[in-house]
């Protein structure tokens, strides 16, 4: 099946949530618009920002719908662009970072095959910035990260799952998807690059430890809701009875 015809009326919203973004924004936004098959929505949500992120993104025209915010945090942006979305499918892109050419046809091909599927994910890649000519360029090799912006994911999937929690904070989207696993929201993947990550100074995995830590608590709750759940399911009615 085509990749533009996943399921009658099945569309793509965009979702990109930005706070002060605007030196990466328009591009991140043109890396959407030029995919083939056309997102049927590309959605800002601007969380507060001050430097003109909001401005920028308006300026794209009837292209763009921009929904400015008080400031919350990322889980909470993620959260109010997934409320706003108008599609059968959402795909998130964090406004420093590029979508590369083709990805969207490839996720569309891959869930069409797949269609028992609530996500869809394929790599991401690094992108630095050259020392000597200010372009970027790609380092390292690709490898599969538990990112959102990998992914193509019917939005379905979040009735089931719930929203993004901001008590992680800068691993929500971790904790999400292990939560999708968790709820039996089955995955597929494409073994191609389907993000493209722009390093920077204002990286929020700059800082190493902090962001160890952040997986490390992430990984603890879940850890903690499977022992819980093996825990209910070994307490049999019998035995609660039995109890009372």
């Amino acid at each position: 099946m085509p990749a533009d015809r996943e399921a009658p009326g099945t569309t793509v919203s965009a979702l990109v949530p930005v706070w002060n973004g605007a030196e990466f924004l328009a591009e991140a936004i043109e890396s959407i618009l030029v995919q083939e098959p056309r997102v049927a929505e590309v959605v800002v949500v601007d969380d507060g920002s001050t430097d003109g992120s909001g401005d920028l993104a308006r300026s794209f025209g009837s292209r763009v719908r921009c929904v400015r915010r008080a400031h919350e945090g990322l889980a909470a942006t993620r959260n109010a662009a997934v409320r706003e979305a108008r599609s059968d499918l959402v795909a998130f892109l964090d406004a420093d970072d590029l979508w590369p050419r083709g990805r969207l046809a490839l996720l569309l091909d891959a869930l069409a095959r797949n269609p028992d599927c609530g996500i869809v994910q394929g790599r991401l890649q690094r992108m630095v910035r050259d020392a000597l000519t200010s372009q970027w360029v790609l380092v390292n090799e690709s490898w599969r990260a538990p990112n959102v912006a990998t992914a193509l994911i019917r939005r379905s999937a979040f009735a089931l799952v719930g929203p993004f929690d901001d008590k992680v904070a800068g691993a929500d989207d971790v904790d999400w998807l292990l939560r999708a696993k968790e709820h039996g929201v089955r995955e597929a993947q494409v073994d191609a690059v389907t993000l493209l990550y722009r390093r920077h100074g204002g990286n929020m995995t700059n800082d190493v430890g902090e962001d160890q830590a952040r997986l490390l608590r992430v990984l603890g709750r879940a850890v903690r809701r499977r022992r819980a759940a093996a825990t209910d399911s070994s307490t049999t009615p019998a035995t609660r009875d039995g109890e009372q």
